[in-house]
């Protein structure tokens, strides 16, 4: 069974994705997989519109309710730990360079971090620009490296629901 943290930008994906009854058969029924809590990225899905719809459904609702199934009884630790640790990416990401804000990315760093340092074994996300540009990426390398943490392996969706076949 993998250790995943969904990306926010994945759990749009999912219902969106027209095999997503296999997706969530794997996660919830053959175990998989066994996605964690983060409460940042519940309250980014809490951001969605409430006006917008899908297949004649409240999104908002629909992805928050995905999200409770997926991550029910699954919680994360270290969240001071995570912080700092998501401060150091960010330090090291404009050394190498990076573009972003910190208002921009810091909180693709900090589920990072949180995954980092709980061992999980994969982050899944679509997220190019921010959470896995190359220069983030180094900057993952370097940080955990040093401290002598686990990176999880990076996957977009595509590659998630392959991996939990």
């Amino acid at each position: 069974m993998k250790r995943v943290i969904l990306d926010t930008n994945i759990y749009g994906v999912i219902v969106l994705d027209k095999n997503r009854q296999s997706v969530r058969y794997s996660i919830e029924k053959e175990k998989k997989a066994v996605i964690y809590n983060l409460p940042l990225i519940r309250k980014e899905l809490r951001d969605t519109p409430k006006s917008m719809r899908v297949e004649g459904e409240n999104l908002r609702n629909y992805l928050l309710r995905i999200y409770d199934e997926f991550t029910k009884n699954h919680e994360l630790k270290f969240a001071n730990a995570a912080e700092g640790l998501a401060d150091t990416y960010f330090k090291i990401y404009k050394e190498l360079g990076g573009y972003a804000s910190k208002a921009e990315i810091i909180k693709d760093f900090t589920i990072v971090a949180y995954a980092s340092l709980n061992s999980l074994d994969i982050v899944a996300s679509n997220d190019n620009k921010t959470m896995l540009s190359e220069k983030a990426r180094k900057s993952y390398k370097i940080v955990n490296q040093v401290k002598k943490i686990s990176l999880p392996r990076f996957l977009n969706y595509e590659d998630f629901k392959k991996d939990i076949k």
